[in-house]
């Protein structure tokens, strides 16, 4: 690997640890966010949809200029609405603001989740080796940083709102790194010709992107779920301290980042299809566990099956991704990330409405659902 590509797989990896911090220290805030507004779980899920379809839009109409803008201009300007955002999560108190917070900071990480995949995808074709378990490992070590760093800074008295204003610190880092470096593809973009018009939305017609953007929903969607909801189930249902809470939402992120690690030797000894399958298993036991008991210990080993059942999905589908649509990496990123990305966010709204209605420990038995059906559909998916 060259010294132009190790920069650009630097700065593409602090990138998508700043992602992971943000969510980690997200999850763990959101019991005091949504307390400070006086919200019960479905209002809650209400202020994410409005969050969720605007990061759905933005990404659809927006993610292929990633190709045409280039990838350190795009960047940089999802870090500009990203770090907007953050700071108006710190600002929120009325329903109201925190809708608007949710709209502003979602589709800026959604844009800048388009972006940092897109420049992942080219050093990973450029280097000839399947790197993207490891990209998406270290945005699940950023999780770990947040989930912890937040959590002890609660537990030490810090008001939440300068925990998120802390985040704007790695956050500008990232953004001086990526302004220093061209993160420029070897191989030109599609010709501007073949991207439809609207947007990604008219090129949702290759079936088989398709079902990999389908088994990467579901595994992004049960990841959205764990990330808002576990910091709010331990702490709020099970009743657990802000310490202990914040440890149980970093043994999740700790898993997902230690299940990437090994992920690709793991997939290349036994496939794709077997790799996908026993995740779905055991993402589906290990909820299965959390739920069925309200012991601490083993409410947090089921975070931790979950945690390295899922590792692996996502990596996989964005692999697959780029090489069924060599040259125009942006365009299936942008569709895959769309799709994928919704159920991220989807996911928690569904579980803030079935909270509301049914309680929060049935409502989360849709990770287990998830699992179960990604098992189902790795079946489905062509031979490597």
């Amino acid at each position: 690997m060259n010294a132009p590509l190790r920069r650009r797989l630097v700065v593409t990896v602090s990138a998508f640890v700043l992602l992971g911090v943000f969510w980690g220290t997200f999850a763990v805030l959101l019991p005091d966010l949504s307390g400070a507004v006086g919200l019960s779980p479905g209002p809650l899920g209400a202020a994410l949809l409005v969050g969720a379809l605007a990061s759905i839009v933005s990404m659809g109409l927006l993610g292929w200029a990633s190709d045409f803008a280039g990838r350190r201009v795009f960047l940089l300007g999802a870090l500009v609405v990203f770090g907007v955002g953050v700071l108006g999560l710190g600002a929120v108190g009325s329903f109201a603001a925190l809708a608007l917070a949710l709209v502003v900071v979602y589709a800026g990480s959604g844009l800048y989740d388009v972006g940092i995949n897109a420049s992942a995808i080219d050093i990973e074709r450029e280097a000839g080796r399947r790197l993207m378990a490891y990209f998406h490992a270290s945005f699940s070590a950023g999780g770990l940083l947040g989930a912890v760093g937040s959590g002890v800074l609660l537990a030490a008295g810090l008001d939440y709102r300068l925990i998120y204003a802390s985040v704007l610190l790695p956050l500008v880092l990232v953004a001086l790194a990526v302004a220093l470096t061209d993160l420029s593809p070897a191989e030109p973009p599609a010709p501007e010709g073949e991207i439809p018009p609207g947007g990604v939305f008219a090129a949702f017609g290759d079936r088989a992107l398709l079902l990999v953007a389908l088994v990467a929903t579901l595994g992004l969607l049960s990841e959205g779920e764990m990330e808002h909801w576990s910091g709010i189930y331990l702490r709020d249902t099970l009743g657990l301290s802000a310490l202990v809470g914040g440890g149980g939402v970093a043994v999740f992120f700790g898993a997902m980042a230690v299940g990437r690690l090994a992920a690709a030797p793991i997939i290349h000894a036994f496939g794709t299809r077997p790799v996908l399958a026993a995740a779905g298993l055991f993402a589906a036991l290990g909820m299965g566990l959390s739920l069925a008991t309200t012991r601490p210990s083993l409410v947090v080993l089921g975070f931790l099956v979950v945690g390295l059942a899922l590792s692996a999905i996502v990596p996989i589908a964005f692999s697959l991704a780029g090489d069924l649509a060599k040259g125009r990496v942006g365009s299936a990123t942008s569709v895959l990330t769309t799709t994928s990305y919704g159920g991220f966010l989807i996911g928690p709204v569904l579980v803030g409405g079935l909270a509301e209605l049914f309680g929060l420990r049935l409502a989360l038995t849709t990770i287990a659902v998830a699992g179960a059906a990604v098992f189902l559909l790795s079946f489905r998916l062509g031979r490597p």
